[in-house]
């Protein structure tokens, strides 16, 4: 049986005379799936290279970008947004979606390559912006040669960094109007940055607000994105601040609100976990030794040799193993605690065990030695004295 292919209403995504093409219009499981072909279809079927200015693959994550070939050479182009999530959306999409730049470069360059090329911004996959992708390192080159061949002066892509890397720089990512670096335009509007959803936006489109804790702007509709999730926070954060993740809810905390989440010690790990789910049955949580503050998973608090934090139902404390033995030496006699460190009592005890025999044996050399010195010196008194009466 053949299979049926999403039915899209042209209506629902296009604006009038094919200006805009976003597929955040529709349906978001309808854009899921649609296939490369469905896309070439529809952008030939509007004579996309011709006419179409705007586009947006919002959700469209089942592409390889195989089905842009039908905007090859388009000199009416104005927008591409390839980074397949929604405005004031984070970029960061898990699993990474098969959209392959050694599809979409070639596409891309000969569209900037057209004389008559009108294109104003590229929002690229988070993806792709690691920097390990030589092809479109150069291709970020390329385009910046080919802006500065345009004469108006803007610097185009942050070609270094981290979260700004492969970001169009100075370029509003709504409206595509550049704004030269450290000026606000003629009506009293400025461009920011939201680390958020990693784009720019000028304060005509968007309003934007100032992170609490380290003075970032993020995008007012990305805030319920980065709500922390301490009941007494108040504070408005962006996502760089917002780091403290549980990875069995998913809930994140600011950095003033850290404790919340606590992250394990042990070597190698990397697991993190909200005290509520930590006090679950069944979950890998992380826990806090009151005593002494070590932080260990369960996972890593039953590894071999590892100094372990378990909670004792008796005498309702969490401590590690270090911790409770030297309870227990002091005179805690919880027998759930003395099972607990039981395997550290009885190495405790071959230790010194082990102690007492190398000193017994150590005694009895120094026994020996010291016999052989007593004869030593019997001998040489008796020698002092034959030679003294030889003397006399």
């Amino acid at each position: 049986m053949a299979r049926s292919r999403p039915n899209v209403s042209r209506s629902s995504i296009a604006g009038n005379e094919w200006h805009t093409l976003d597929f955040g219009d529709v349906e978001k499981e309808l854009a899921a799936k649609l296939s490369d072909d469905d896309i070439s279809k529809v952008l030939l079927h509007i004579d996309a290279a011709n006419k179409l200015k705007i586009l947006r693959l919002t959700n469209c994550i089942n592409l390889t970008g195989a089905g842009l070939v039908s905007l090859f050479g388009s000199t009416s182009i104005q927008q591409i947004d390839l980074s397949l999530v929604g405005a004031h959306q984070s970029p960061i999409l898990d699993p990474k979606p098969p959209l392959d730049c050694d599809l979409v470069l070639p596409i891309l360059d000969s569209i900037i390559n057209q004389g008559r090329c009108q294109l104003k911004h590229l929002q690229f996959p988070h993806m792709w912006r690691g920097g390990d992708c030589d092809q479109f390192n150069e291709f970020l080159e390329r385009y910046d040669e080919m802006d500065e061949m345009l004469g108006d002066g803007r610097d185009t892509f942050v070609t270094f960094g981290d979260v700004y890397f492969g970001i169009q720089d100075f370029t509003c990512s709504e409206c595509t109007k550049y704004y030269a670096p450290d000026r606000d335009d003629e009506d009293g509007n400025a461009l920011y940055f939201c680390n958020t959803c990693e784009r720019y936006h000028c304060t005509q489109c968007s309003a934007m607000v100032e992170c609490q804790n380290c003075e970032d702007f993020l995008c007012v509709d990305c805030i319920p994105h980065t709500f922390c999730a301490s009941p007494s926070c108040t504070d408005i954060v962006c996502n760089e601040c917002l780091s403290n993740k549980c990875h069995t809810c998913s809930k994140k905390w600011c950095t003033n609100c850290s404790h919340s989440c606590i992250e394990c010690d042990g070597d190698g790990c990397n697991q993190t976990c909200c005290r509520e789910c930590s006090a679950k049955e069944g979950v890998n949580g992380v826990h806090w030794c009151d005593a002494c503050h070590t932080k260990l998973c369960v996972e890593c608090s039953e590894k071999d040799k590892v100094n372990g934090v378990h909670w004792c139902d008796v005498c309702e404390e969490e401590l590690c193993d270090k911790c409770r033995l030297i309870g227990c030496q002091r005179g805690n006699n919880c027998s759930v605690c003395v099972k607990m460190v039981a395997p550290l009592l009885l190495e405790e005890y071959r230790q010194l065990r082990d102690e007492h025999t190398n000193l017994e044996d150590k005694n009895n050399l120094l026994g020996g030695q010291n016999k052989s010195l007593g004869d030593e010196i019997k001998r040489l008194s008796d020698e002092n004295e034959a030679l003294q009466r030889k003397l006399s």
